[in-house]
């Protein structure tokens, strides 16, 4: 499977021009753990039960990593309670999913991939998990 260096605002194009979609964190945040295309990415998580152009539900994001080969594992890290405050203390190797009320964000090797990059997001934190690749 060919893997995909990815970049915020060419995914949010992506998501914007080819799919009329604008509530896509998850897809986001799925193809940059997983390292897909947005559109595998995005087709996954269409047949796992995702509604076009709203709120992905919780499970969804397990069931597509697993899809693509990986698994969530809770983070035991003492992170701080916002967002940047968790980007700021999360390991610079490793790939991490992040959930906030109503968003959710993947660091990846120390780059968080998101709109919160260029902003101090006090969003609260409510789970750290990190991604692994199945069989590692």
């Amino acid at each position: 499977m060919k893997e995909h260096k990815h970049d915020f605002n060419k995914l949010r194009h992506v998501a914007v021009k080819y799919y009329n979609e604008n509530n896509c964190c998850g897809v986001i945040a799925v193809a940059v753990a997983a390292q897909v295309a947005f559109g595998k990415a995005y087709r996954i998580m269409q047949r796992l039960g995702r509604p076009n152009r709203k709120a992905t539900p919780h499970r969804v994001y397990e069931q597509a990593l697993e899809q693509l080969g990986y698994r969530l594992e809770p983070c035991n890290i003492s992170m701080g309670k916002t967002l940047v405050t968790a980007r700021r203390k999360c390991p610079k190797r490793g790939t991490f999913l992040i959930l906030t009320s109503r968003h959710i964000t993947c660091i990846r090797d120390g780059e968080m991939i998101d709109w919160a990059a260029d902003s101090n997001s006090r969003k609260r934190v409510i789970w750290i998990k990190k991604v692994i690749k199945t069989g590692e």
